[in-house]
Formats: structure tokens, sequence, C-alpha cells
């Protein structure tokens, strides 16, 4: 069955077309047919990833600049989730606890040792970010799968919530030499950020990541107010980004080769031309095999997209040529199998959508082209049988085979 249905859709995406003759010699037609590379049609559960990370923070706040450089860092870690709508964009939520640096006023740092000694206190912060990533080696160049090395831009709105000061601070009060007012009780306030975030893949698996944020937000965050609206701090850390399977197998963006279908049309154009040629030389002799109408494979067939089973505009054409033969072959009934390629999917899954690309094809039969539905039967096979060892993709396939039409 399978050499039965390779030779009958040989017609459609044939290389090369011949008739062999006595007493005149043979002609040959060959014919390529072009072919696009297009990403995987991906569901919401797919390209997910999880990420965790350690570095440090860099004070930024008002008077913290005239500390020493050891004395404005702090220790910070996090984790982070999100995923990839395509190559070069996606979101993530990052959620980071910070160990962060301040310092009392410089001025009464210097007049009152005692009281204060360095001035250096610190306090604890959870922050959480909504990001949104650019990969931008994806956006200003195609996207390869074999590529490594990434440089992904970061922007995103969140939040900040301060809690855990020093007790130290209880300590400054007028009574001992003047006093650096800071409110104790914490907070949340709204921040923003931005930053790079350079990540080399390892394998399909996993990433290693180092990453850098500026982080402004507000001027209270450190519990104290000077003479600005905002305050900030650098964000540092390297960490490991996991990726999730998605629902072909992949952790990755992965390209299809799909055939150009529009082009195939073109070139079957191009085969009847030839066959035109051929039949005019002069009273060749050629050896044929007689055609039977029943339990043959028809050279109209009908593509899909990667996981659809709706039929596009060009492929209605198809539709029409097989409703066009139904009409004029009034004994002639048809079988219309539904494939699926076994490259993507699960079994299970690939053979419920032939079922559903037979059945499209059907009902455009009946419904658009009056075809009556007692002429047409079902069948699917899913991904257990592969009408096509040459290209996987081209298993996205309704193929037609013709029965007798008992009624006539």
């Amino acid at each position: 069955m399978k050499k039965i249905l390779i030779a009958g859709l040989a017609a459609i995406m044939a290389t090369n077309i011949y008739a062999v003759t006595e007493n005149a010699p043979s002609k040959k037609a060959t014919v390529k047919a072009d072919t696009l590379q297009t990403l995987k049609h991906y569901k919401a559960g797919d390209n997910w990833f999880f990420g965790a990370f350690v570095g440090t923070n860099f004070s930024l706040t008002e008077n913290i600049r005239f500390a020493s450089f050891g004395k404005r860092l702090g220790p910070s870690v996090g984790i982070s989730a999100g995923k990839y709508f395509n190559p070069a964009v996606g979101a993530r939520v990052r959620v980071s606890y910070l160990n962060q640096h301040s310092r009392a006023n410089s001025e009464l740092v210097d007049a009152y040792p005692e009281v204060y000694g360095n001035g250096i206190y610190k306090f604890n912060m959870i922050s959480t970010f909504f990001d949104g990533l650019f990969n931008f080696n994806n956006i200003f160049k195609p996207y390869k799968e074999s590529t490594r090395f990434n440089v992904v831009g970061v922007i995103g709105i969140g939040f900040n919530s301060s809690f855990g000061f020093d007790d130290k601070i209880k300590n400054w009060s007028p009574s001992k030499g003047g006093q650096y007012e800071v409110d104790r009780s914490g907070g949340t306030y709204l921040a923003v950020h931005a930053g790079l975030q350079l990540g080399y893949k390892i394998n399909d698996a996993l990433d290693v990541n180092l990453e850098s944020t500026y982080n402004a937000t507000d001027d209270g965050y450190n519990g104290t107010r000077y003479d600005r609206k905002y305050d900030g701090y650098i964000y540092v850390v390297a960490g490991l980004t996991y990726h999730f399977k998605d629902h072909y197998g992949d952790r990755r963006f992965k390209y299809v080769t799909m055939t150009d279908q529009a082009q195939i049309d073109r070139l079957n154009a191009q085969i009847n031309e030839a066959r035109a040629e051929l039949a005019k030389e002069p009273e060749p002799i050629i050896r044929v095999e007689k055609k039977v109408e029943t339990n043959r494979v028809l050279d109209m067939t009908v593509s899909f997209i990667i996981d659809k089973y709706n039929i596009t505009d060009i492929q209605k054409n198809n539709v029409q040529k097989v409703a066009e033969y139904l009409l004029n072959n009034p004994n002639i009934n048809l079988i219309i199998t539904g494939y699926a390629d076994v490259k993507t999917g699960n079994p299970a899954y690939n053979l419920k959508l032939s079922e559903r690309r037979a059945n499209a094809v059907r009902d455009m039969l009946v419904n658009d082209f009056g075809v009556d539905p007692s002429r047409l039967r079902i069948d699917y096979k899913g991904d257990t049988v592969q009408p096509y060892d040459l290209k996987n993709e081209w298993n996205r396939v309704v193929i037609f085979v013709t029965e007798e039409n008992n009624n006539k």
C-alpha cells in the first residue's frame, strides 16, 4: 500500500516526470518545490523557565556615598519564573531578598562618633518585580537554534518592602548628641528597574546567567527622607536558569521546514505542460499501465500547517478539484484518509488531529461543493502510517483513494 501511496502522490511532490517511448527520444522534466522554515506552533504551557541566583547589591542611598566601597555592598538571593512568547520577547516574575546598607548624616557621624560609630545601619528588603525580557540577539538577527550566548534587556516594575532595621538605631537619641531619624517600621514602595542579562547555554535544559539592574525606588525605602524624591541601588547576581519541556518534548524554540504549497501548485502546472509537450510527439509508442479507477490514489492532496486542521485558501483549490473529479465520475466514491507527522505531538494527539483533518476536508466537499456525503468515507491514521519518507512535514496531509460506487 505504501508503494501505491508514494506512486500516486509523486504527481504533487515529484522531483521529475518522464515517459519512455520507442522510435522517439525520451523527455524528462525536473521540478523542485521551495521550502521555508517557520517556528513550531507553541501553546500557553510551552517555553517556561525557572531561575535561581545569588549576588550582591550596591547601595546608592543619600549618605552612603561617604562610606567605603565594601560598606555599600550587601548580599542578595532570589528566584524567578517566566516564559518566552517567542525567541525575542518574554516575561517573568522575580522575587529577591536583599540585605541593604544605609548611613546616617555625615555631619552627625563626624560630630558624635561615640554615638554613631561609622554611621552605617542595615535593614532587610524583599523585592518583587514583573519584568519584560527582550533578547537582543533575536530582535536584531534571525533566531538560530545553535546560538549559545545571548544578551537580554530587562525592564520591569514592582515593589520593595523594607523591614528588620538595626536595633542600634534606637541608641541614636538627642540626649547623646543629636538625632538622625530613621523610621524603623519599614514599608512597601513602588519601584522600577532596567538592566542587562548575559546568558550562556550550557545545554538545552540549562543556562548560566549574569545579570545587573539599576533599581529606582521611593526616597523613604531606607527609613529616612532627604532632599530628593528617589533612592536606588545596583543589583548584580549570577545564577542558573532551567528550561522546561514543551508539548513537543523540546526545551527551546525549534524550526520546522514547510513546503510552499503555492510553489507546488505552480510546479504542478509545469508538470502538466511537460506532459502536454510529450503528447505532441509524432506517434510515439508509450508503455503505460492501464489506469484502474478503484483503489487508486488521486494526485490531489490537502496539506496542513503543523498542529492545524483548518484548510487554507490555497488548499481549498485542491478540495475543489477533488469535488470536480467526483462530479465527473459518478461511479467513484472516495476514502478520505487523514495523517499527522510522527516528529511532533504524541500518538494519541496525532490520531485525533488526523481525524479532524479528514473531517474538515469531508465537510468542505459537502458544504462548499455539494458532494453527496454518502460517496465519502473517513479514515485516519494519526502518525502510525507515514506516506512520505522523504520529508517529515509532508505527512501533515489528507490523501484520497478511490473506491467503487455500488449505488450506481
